[in-house]
């Protein structure tokens, strides 16, 4: 059976196409790649002209096939190691770049090239880090800095080179000129002593090098080379890349091993990063204490895993909405508010509702954060044959042969071959789950939805196929299909029932229990037993319906209390925007709270916790608008909402207007008897009839979730 596979980020991100047509433009490279006849050593002591160790040390075999990216990220073909055809193709070198038509001089398994250091400037003209080719003349638009009271030119040189397969890079302030030689020979002068881990986000699913991202708010972080700190950043732990958290941890810990020596241990280790950069940050405080001193999570999630619980529910919940409003277009399921009731995150009834998932089905005006910001998210996590197509291509491109292109099952189960446990067909076992989850439960107790409405979406809404059961589905999923049969929800590969009001209700997914004991005991899950300090920063974007809700933040301070008592290393911080267009849901948030966190952070890991380092609610310039012990309250617990609360109300999840709650780390509820469900308090004042108790049952032949046990 062929497969086609790919990746998407959360937000926009461009896949293999630069360096596809890089390829096939040519690119200025005029030196031969040269045979490493063996594997690299695993040692952190190399430099210029050496390769990085390519690992792996504990997280397992590495991933073939794998796509190397040096050559569109501005590095070169990767070193052929082999000429035994494993791994990708090199070409021969010309004037006009790789001739990709004639046949590979040989093959690079490890993507290694050699380590290299650049200089480059701030141009204020630009608002960005430029090249600086020559170190006796620098631009006239640089930006001066003050470094211990010393006016410099805001120049950064930038070490560059592969570790366990990824680019990374280790960035520096280095106004004056320096010799090259070897370490020692650097002038750390203006150097801080302090490192600071930058982590990149998006979702990716593995089998490629990534990208070094070398821009301002990544791996020449801005805020944090402005202040003299150093800023180590990998390919390998942007999850961007891949949702390996095992592979990132080795990767992570790799890049500082070298970085200490090379430069010297820092101070502190303080991580930066938003998104999946966020959730690094959490897992790695968990698995690998002694990497991080201090954490900066921005748009935070405790982790993907459990994530993806609500995540999958979304196009179940929309694809169900819209087949209700279509029939009854006059309907409250033409009424996003009412929806979101039940599908928890927020909406509103104005937005536009285009997107890059078009969907005809829903109401015109109007849109959720389910239906705007999580739609495909399913598809790349789950669905073993949904692609982008320029992966495939990259590996036609890179050689692969037709038998190892057209098999590879490309999911996160798979992608974590190494850790989660696979079936006899070679399909890793999922962590995703619904049996018993009664959606709209909170709507049905507080009365927004009658008994029999309850009862209908519930024996409808269904679950999605085991990933050996998926297919590449309809439009837009495959490019192939017809864009007049459109099946924006994926619902091809759900489990339904076209009699399901009719006594045969659509069935429900079934995780692995030893998938789900795999993902805890690898650390994938965050349990929350971190000891560091942590700033966890966030922009207020649910008005946006952007896909970084707030719930993030304070499922990671309920797990923290769970596993110890309290989150008292835990502060968090909301930003106001400037403007959300309700129609566009453009927003402008020109405040950047990161560089007022690290300064808080600095003092906290080198002088004791500083008064700042509390929870507190910010405008769109900076300005405090209310700080304290209590201006969070009534997320976490039923109290009276705080100043900040108040100011930006957090929306729950599918999940937990099922009855979870905001920890949201339940993979699989314990389950109870529908008769004990009707008889104890999990409908309120709700009263079933007859019929509707015989209805209940037959939905939930198993019970109904049970959220409160273990």
């Amino acid at each position: 059976m062929k497969r086609f596979h790919g990746i998407r980020a959360f937000g926009l991100i461009t896949l293999l196409g630069a360096l596809l047509s890089m390829l096939t433009l040519g690119a200025c490279s005029f030196k031969q790649p040269g045979l490493e006849h063996s594997r690299p050593a695993g040692g952190p002591e190399f430099w210029i002209g050496d390769t990085g160790p390519t690992g792996p040390r504990f997280s397992g075999p590495q991933q073939y096939p794998f796509i190397c990216t040096t050559l569109n990220e501005g590095l070169g073909q990767p070193l052929i190691d082999n000429q035994a055809g494993i791994g990708n193709a090199v070409f021969r070198e010309t004037l006009f770049g790789p001739w990709i038509y004639g046949e590979p001089v040989g093959y690079s398994r490890w993507c290694s090239i050699r380590t290299r250091v650049d200089y480059y400037y701030f141009s204020l003209e630009k608002d960005e880090f430029l090249p600086l080719d020559n170190r006796g003349r620098v631009p006239g638009d640089v930006e001066r800095i003050n470094i211990d009271g010393r006016d410099v030119d805001f120049v950064v040189s930038v070490e560059r080179g592969t570790i366990n397969r990824f680019l990374y890079s280790i960035a520096m302030l280095a106004p004056d000129e320096e010799s090259l030689a070897a370490p020692q020979t650097l002038d750390n002068s203006a150097w801080n002593k302090r490192l600071v881990y930058k982590f990149r986000g998006g979702v990716g699913i593995g089998r490629w090098q990534g990208e070094s991202r070398l821009d301002r708010e990544q791996a020449l972080h801005y805020q944090s080379l402005k202040r003299g700190y150093a800023v180590a950043f990998s390919s390998g732990t942007s999850s961007a890349t891949h949702y390996n958290m095992e592979l990132a941890r080795e990767t992570a810990e790799m890049v500082k091993q070298h970085f200490v020596a090379t430069y010297g241990a820092p101070e502190f280790t303080i991580g930066v990063g938003g998104s999946g950069g966020a959730i690094q940050q959490y897992l790695l405080a968990q698995n690998s204490p002694a990497l991080l001193d201090g954490s900066i999570p921005q748009l935070s999630y405790p982790d993907m895993v459990t994530q993806i619980g609500y995540v999958a529910d979304c196009d179940l919940l929309e694809r169900y909405f819209d087949e209700q409003f279509q029939a009854a277009p006059d309907s409250k399921w033409g009424d996003w508010l009412f929806r979101a009731r039940i599908a928890g995150l927020s909406a509103n009834t104005v937005a536009r509702t285009s997107s890059e998932y078009d969907n005809p089905y829903a109401p015109p005006r109007g849109a959720s954060t389910c239906s705007r910001s999580w739609r495909g998210h399913v598809q790349v996590v789950m669905n073993p044959d949904y692609s982008h197509p320029a992966y495939q291509r990259a590996l036609k491109l890179f050689r692969y042969p037709a038998a190892v292109r057209e098999n590879i099952i490309w999911t996160h189960w798979n992608d974590l071959a190494n850790i989660y446990p696979q079936d006899e067909n070679g399909y890793g076992e999922t962590t995703w789950d619904n049996v018993g989850v009664q959606y709209g439960l909170r709507a049905l107790r507080d009365g927004t939805l009658g008994v029999d409405e309850f009862l209908d979406l519930n024996a409808c809404v269904g679950g999605w196929k085991q990933p050996n059961e998926m297919r590449l589905g309809d439009y837009p999923w495959n490019p192939d299909a017809d864009p007049a049969r459109p099946d924006p929800w994926d619902a091809a590969n759900m489990n339904l029932n076209p009699d399901c009001k009719r006594g045969k209700p659509a069935p429900r997914s079934q995780a692995s229990q030893a998938a789900i004991a795999a993902a805890i005991e690898s650390g994938q899950v965050f349990r929350g037993d971190i000891e560091i300090p942590v700033i966890d920063l966030r922009w207020y974007l649910d008005p946006a319906l952007d896909i970084h809700h707030s719930l993030g933040s304070f499922s990671a301070r309920a797990r923290m209390i769970a596993a110890k008592g309290h989150a008292d290393n835990q502060v968090i911080w909301v930003a106001g925007c400037e403007r959300i267009d309700p129609f566009t849901l453009e927003k402008s948030c020109p405040y950047d709270p990161t560089g007022d966190a690290l300064d808080v952070m600095a003092q906290w890991l080198s002088r004791g916790r500083p008064d700042d380092a509390i929870d507190r609610c910010l405008d769109y310039e900076g300005k405090v608008l209310h700080a304290g012990p209590d201006v969070l309250d009534g997320i976490l617990g039923d109290g009276a909402p705080g100043a900040c609360t108040r100011l930006f109300p957090v929306h729950s999840s599918a999940r937990m207007a099922a009855g979870e709650d905001i920890t949201g780390d339940s993979f699989k509820c314990a389950l109870k008897a529908v008769d004990k469900a009707l008889n104890d308090a999990s409908y309120g004042h709700i009263r079933f009839n007859t019929q509707q108790r015989q209805r209940l049952r037959q939905i939930f032949p198993h019970g109904v979730c049970d959220y409160p046990a273990p």
